[in-house]
């Protein structure tokens, strides 16, 4: 069920269960001698892989930049920071004349429209993601890979109720972005009308980083200060 679910989402051939989303990362990764990864956005497991990065626009690829590289893979999260979504037609057409392979993370994107043109798909279903079963991830290719698949029943079980329930989630998530959004529509939010699961607020100054915070308090709102990446 898990991998019928996911043929669906991603709409690959191959579905490739892994115990975590950064061994996803890590498997693809040994593919490819060069890897090219956003220099906003990305996920921390990213830098441990390459060092070679293109420039963003507030997560967003910088597609001139895009195109002066010449590597062997590129790969990226749709959407940035899980924020700002990214320009996949445009990044797939540059990468595929320069015969780049595009590998797309859709962790914080997986269930919506956001997820298409790329070569591989890969994501997470961890802490805090759209599929939060805590552990495990995937790979999704037309191409058969050899892949030591993850087996842990109990996790599978978990991760697969989780996708049923995917729908219910992001609904419920974009509820709470609606009226975060709302509520704190005299802040400067960036990218509002971007489809993501996390808020990305730039505060003026201290008394509005209290403000903000305060807010998240009282809305039992998790938050970190950026950037992370």
């Amino acid at each position: 069920m898990i991998k019928q679910i996911l043929k669906q989402l991603t709409r690959k051939k191959y579905i490739y269960i892994v115990e975590r989303g950064n061994a996803a990362i890590d498997i693809i990764s040994k593919r490819y001698n060069t890897i090219l990864i956003p220099e906003e956005g990305g996920w921390i497991h990213y830098k441990k892989i390459s060092k070679e990065t293109v420039k963003c626009n507030e997560a967003v690829i910088d597609l001139e930049d895009l195109k002066t590289k010449q590597v062997d893979a590129f790969l990226y999260h749709q959407p940035g920071g899980y924020f700002a979504e990214q320009p996949t037609f445009e990044i797939h057409k540059i990468c595929k004349e320069k015969n780049i392979v595009v590998i797309q993370d859709i962790a914080g994107s997986i269930g919506t429209d956001l997820v298409g043109n790329a070569d591989i798909i890969i994501g997470s279903f961890g802490k805090w993601k759209l599929v939060d079963a805590g552990k495990g991830g995937f790979i999704a290719t037309d191409e058969e890979l050899d892949v030591k698949e993850f087996t842990d029943e109990e996790t599978l079980k978990i991760i697969e109720k989780k996708l049923l329930e995917l729908p219910g989630r992001i609904k419920y998530l974009n509820e709470i972005k609606t009226k975060v959004i709302k509520d704190l529509k005299d802040y400067g939010i960036v990218k509002s009308h971007d489809q993501g699961i996390v808020i990305i607020i730039k505060y003026k100054d201290e008394q509005e980083k209290s403000d903000i915070e305060t807010y998240c308090q009282k809305n039992d709102l998790e938050w970190t200060e950026c950037p992370r990446y």
